[in-house]
């Protein structure tokens, strides 16, 4: 009668385990959206911040996917590298942004609503797909809640002031690194939520098809592997390292090659092949994505990867040690999970060919961090849970609170580092705005509305002089929000989309300087098939009046220069190209 009463009695533990989940969820994804609520309250205070974008940390990249989702809802299928003028086959397509394009299209909805709404869903399931992953990996209801509670929140040591500065990549990476950290993606990228629930997918799925045998499962991951090759691509070669490593400890440890779980994972891989085969003929064929791919991502020392997980590590090397030591013999605690010896060496392998992965000899080696954070969390939950059980019951929970708390420190740090460049209107970047003037954003609507598809526009630098006459630019929002807003190429755009991004927009700089000869401004307009030009240095930041009043000069008096009235208005100018 016991046994009979057990079945109703893990029910309910499901179930109400789903329910906690899914409160957690939702309350991780409201915080995730507080600072931008911050910002939008700051919207209209001063001229400056006429139009908020819900962008500010990564925002360049945010603006790239923005371009893609806005050339399908305008009616393409494929989508082509907006920031550049470069001659392109036009064959990328991106499966998460043509579906979100859709969504645009047939809504009417903002772009960067459909977006937001995006990593809200996908964030929520991804979250999901996490607790169905714990589930094999930590089946006990108290070790899967901490587990997933460490996860969610938790980060390195980047938040100690010795740590935390302004210097990029010579920081610890939970600092500047959203791959990095599992709270930075829910915070930042639908991009980030979408790849880690699929990566999750494949491992979870290929642990089921290994254990069991079931080519469902195989099939399964071989699908979540398909999607993965296409919108994220890199993390297939991440997820290869991973797999392949368990899959050689799994033979090592049963002195078998387990040959059914390798053709199951090659049925899968076949699958997961097809997008990366077409990725792979991207790279070979078309020369503007193939530069895309080159431009260097490369990991840091890794003594910042050690930081930017910081108390994390010896906690998941606690676990490792705790499970080691239990006997050989030592049982699955639920149906469909792993043993705790097994569960412990599959994170810990997952963790350290991910690590490895991110060193391989390829241009884009950071990228592929990406998941590591899942079983290193996972490690250090398990053993803090583990500490827990020496703690009496009444103060177990404020101990686990207070742990999560300080493993949290940098993630909250980050969002109120955002919140306060909102309020400074900068991105992380200091090139970028998160607002625009109210003009700047009309201007470019205006060049959606009275220009073609394909014509090239191009959204001037905002430029300062030092005290020894040098010009470079200080500012370039207009030009990155532009093939998002107007669906139209820009010569200039995105430090990576445009190939030799500093050179291309140093021309534009010496474009608007007095002293520059007309026959190389002419030059540069033929040779970029610049059709418009926006000038929004009107009521900058950089309050260089001077400055200001040379480029208007350079500008009204070219006579192969047209200003437009109708778009033009006292934030922004726009000039069509006559006479190039």
């Amino acid at each position: 009668m016991a046994v009979a009463n057990e079945q109703p009695v893990e029910r309910h533990a499901a179930a109400s385990g789903n329910r906690w989940v899914l409160w957690v969820s939702l309350a991780a994804m409201t915080v995730t959206c507080l600072p931008n609520l911050f910002g939008t309250m700051l919207t209209g205070a001063h001229p400056a911040l006429g139009w908020f974008s819900w962008l500010g940390y990564n925002l360049d990249d945010s603006c790239v996917y923005l371009s893609w989702m806005r050339q399908v809802a305008d009616g393409s299928l494929f989508q082509r590298n907006l920031f550049t003028i470069e001659p392109q086959v036009g064959r990328q397509f991106n499966v998460l942004f043509l579906a979100l394009g859709l969504v645009a299209r047939f809504t009417g909805a903002p772009l960067l609503l459909v977006y937001h709404g995006a990593r809200i869903v996908a964030g929520l399931a991804f979250l999901h797909a996490l607790w169905w992953l714990l589930g094999m990996v930590a089946p006990k209801l108290p070790a899967r809640k901490v587990c997933f509670l460490t996860v969610l929140v938790s980060a390195g040591v980047g938040w100690l002031p010795g740590q935390w500065r302004a210097s990029g990549i010579n920081s610890p990476a939970d600092v500047w690194q959203p791959e990095a950290i599992t709270w930075l993606c829910l915070y930042l990228s639908p991009l980030f939520l979408v790849s880690l629930l699929l990566m999750v997918g494949v491992l979870g799925w290929l642990l089921r098809a290994a254990e069991t045998g079931s080519r469902k499962a195989a099939l399964l991951a071989g699908g979540c592997g398909l999607l993965l090759g296409n919108i994220h691509t890199y993390d297939v070669i991440t997820l290869i390292v991973v797999w392949v490593a368990w899959l050689v400890v799994v033979a090592i440890r049963r002195r078998s090659l387990a040959a059914r779980a390798w053709l199951l994972s090659l049925g899968a891989a076949a699958l997961t092949g097809v997008s990366s085969a077409h990725m792979f003929w991207l790279v070979r064929t078309e020369a503007v994505f193939a530069k895309r791919v080159a431009v260097a991502t490369m990991s840091p020392s890794p003594m910042l990867y050690v930081l930017g997980y910081g108390l994390l590590l010896p906690l998941a090397l606690g676990a490792l040690y705790v499970a080691l030591r239990r006997p050989s013999d030592d049982r699955p605690a639920a149906p469909g999970a792993l043993s705790a010896k097994t569960a412990a060496l599959f994170l810990i392998t997952w963790a350290a060919a991910n690590l490895v992965a991110a060193y391989l000899p390829v241009p884009f080696q950071r990228k592929m961090l990406m998941g590591a954070h899942i079983p290193i969390g996972c490690l250090a939950g398990l053993c803090l849970a583990a500490l827990a059980q020496h703690i009496p019951s009444r103060g177990r929970v404020w101990a686990i609170a207070a742990v999560l708390a300080l493993l949290s420190a940098t993630n909250v740090r980050f969002m109120l580092r955002d919140t306060g460049n909102f309020s400074q209107n900068l991105g992380q970047s200091r090139i970028h705005r998160p607002y625009m003037h109210s003009g700047e954003v009309s201007a470019l609507l205006w060049l959606r509305e009275h220009t073609r598809a394909g014509e090239a526009v191009q959204p001037l630098p905002w430029v300062t002089v030092s005290a020894h006459g040098k010009a470079a630019f200080v500012d370039t929002t207009a030009a990155c929000f532009a093939p998002g807003l107007t669906g139209r190429p820009v010569h200039a755009g995105h430090w990576g989309e445009t190939p030799d991004f500093g050179t291309a927009m140093g021309r534009w700089v010496r474009f608007q300087m007095p002293g520059t000869p007309d026959t190389e401004r002419r030059d540069l307009l033929r040779r970029s098939g610049v059709r418009y030009l926006l000038f929004s240095q009107l009521r900058s930041w950089t309050a260089d009046p001077a400055t200001k009043d040379a480029i208007r000069g350079v500008l009204t008096s070219a006579p192969y220069l047209r200003l437009q009235e109708g778009a033009s208005n006292d934030d922004a100018e726009v000039y069509e190209v006559v006479k190039p």
